[in-house]
């Protein structure tokens, strides 16, 4: 599989591994906005990932590395897996920020947007298996904001 270039917009919580420490699985877009999926990423490396001389949020940056399909137990066709688990051939670019109402990162995030949750849904069995997507709903019925305690 050849480099690829992902930015990567969402991570999981960490979950514990017996063949590594804490994993997180991650998940992005390529330059053509194209959904992928990349797991196992450890939890240690992506919190000691400097950018710009400084430790920041790994959402919404631009990563480079060699990458290759998950195994066949997994049906997903966006999930891939680093070629190297310490991740040394990783290039690590500018990260796009929120000026201009996000205008950098909509260019790339909502390139293939669902607004039909039918369609979405359908492509999400056999044989197309789709498992990330963005989904735009056509209304919001209610919005209900919980204060964080």
């Amino acid at each position: 599989m050849p480099r690829l270039r992902v930015l990567i917009i969402v991570t999981t919580y960490p979950l514990p591994s017996r063949s590594y420490d804490e994993l997180v699985c991650t998940a992005g877009v390529l330059e053509t906005g194209e959904w992928i999926r990349i797991y196992p990423v450890p939890l240690d490396f992506m919190r000691g990932m400097k950018i710009k001389g400084s430790l920041r949020k790994f959402k919404y940056t631009w990563i480079e590395l060699d990458i290759r399909r998950r195994n066949k137990d997994d049906f997903r066709p966006e999930s891939y897996s680093p070629v190297d688990y310490s991740f040394k051939d990783l290039e690590v670019f500018g990260s796009l920020g929120t000026s201009d109402f996000w205008k950098e990162r909509k260019e790339f995030c909502l390139k293939n947007v669902y607004t039909n949750l039918e369609t979405l849904i359908s492509e999400s069995r056999e044989p197309t298996n789709k498992s990330l997507a963005a989904f735009k709903p056509k209304k919001i019925l209610k919005f209900r904001a919980v204060p964080f305690q």
